[in-house]
């Protein structure tokens, strides 16, 4: 089975290696994304009341078990690789625990279970992973994987995943400035991180506040806070504007969460509109909630709904326009996965009001 990204040549997590072929079709399948992707399905099998979706996540999830690596890893990359990677890993894990909540399947839970004990073993004594990681170093995003390790210390009470995902939450809010950056959310040192990167980082900090102590937990949120607002106010995303006078929010984004680009990370946008819905909720008045839904309008009017190529209709480019720097000429399943997130998560919050 193959859940795949068109025209792109990737190099787990999202990283993008030299080499982009327009119209090369659908690439191998992709174990990390395949992963994050089964909560997607599952959830809208419950929405849409279309029992197929959490069919084809049950299969997804068998898939995944059955390419394990025997250490309890996810593999790295696309196609069935040999070496394991961290981020890879927790994305994974995110599929089995929602399978696992879903339907108390045990197999699931051990799978996820021997994952996050590898994640475990091989995690530094300061909280950080720098060893099997894209490009061997250390990220903030990480905080994506201790999210999975607190799901599963949820599930089975063992205190030492929560102390691990806790040493890494710990070691990532060390990294904040006062502005709300956050050092090490990109893909590559010393070079501008995608908003697909910084919302990573920001939405793993948020889902996991709830399970550590209550201390880390707060500073967890106030770092998302401070980030999201000084992102808002710096590209007035709450702002009613002109239809040609729109903001955009750029892909990259520096230390003062400045950019050069002229071009836009759907990816990213789609992401920051979950955790800018989920933040509405506890806060709406602020300008959460706007803001999310400025960031899904510039999505869906870049989505190709006519396209004459199956393939195409419906997905979402890596950049816009399609063009841009991350991933061009490319239709990402995990654009595709965001968005789909978002817009249920923004019909789920209609229902409620």
């Amino acid at each position: 089975m193959s859940w795949l990204c068109r025209a792109q040549d990737a190099t787990g997590c999202g990283g993008v290696s030299a080499g982009y072929f327009f119209k090369r079709g659908w690439m191998p399948p992709y174990p990390e994304t395949t992963g994050y992707i089964i909560p997607t399905f599952l959830d809208y099998g419950a929405y849409a009341g279309d029992a197929q979706f959490s069919a084809r996540a049950l299969e997804m999830g068998d898939w995944e078990i059955a390419i394990q690596l025997p250490t309890g890893a996810v593999r790295g990359g696309m196609g069935l690789r040999d070496y394991p990677i961290v981020f890879n890993t927790g994305q994974v894990m995110l599929g089995w625990m929602a399978l696992y909540r879903a339907t108390q399947m045990e197999r699931f839970l051990h799978a996820a279970v021997r994952a996050a004990d590898w994640l475990v073993d091989i995690q530094d004594d300061d909280g950080k992973w720098s060893t099997h990681t894209f490009m061997q170093v250390a990220h903030a995003y990480h905080t994506r994987v201790a999210w999975p390790l607190l799901e599963v210390y949820a599930a089975t009470g063992n205190k030492k995943y929560q102390a691990a995902a806790q040493r890494n939450i710990i070691w990532t809010l060390d990294r904040s400035r006062s502005n709300g950056w956050i050092d090490h959310m990109g893909f590559e040192p010393q070079s501008r991180p995608l908003t697909h990167t910084i919302a990573y980082t920001l939405r793993g900090l948020s889902e996991s506040a709830a399970h550590l102590e209550k201390g880390v937990g707060d500073a967890c949120l106030a770092a998302v806070y401070k980030a999201s607002e000084n992102i808002i106010a710096k590209y007035e995303l709450a702002t009613n504007c002109a239809a040609t006078r729109t903001p955009i929010l750029p892909a990259t984004l520096d230390e003062t969460w400045s950019s050069p680009d002229r071009y836009s990370c759907p990816t990213g946008n789609a992401q920051l509109a979950i955790l800018w819905l989920k933040l509405s909720q506890s806060n709406p008045d602020g300008p959460f909630a706007a803001a999310a839904l400025h960031l899904l309008d510039q999505v869906k009017a870049a989505q190709p709904l006519h396209s004459g190529n199956p393939g195409i209709r419906g997905g979402v480019a890596a950049s816009h326009p399609i063009w841009g720097a991350y991933v061009p000429f490319a239709y990402l399943n995990w654009a595709a996965k965001f968005f789909a997130d978002a817009l249920m998560n923004k019909a789920n919050s209609d229902t409620k009001t």
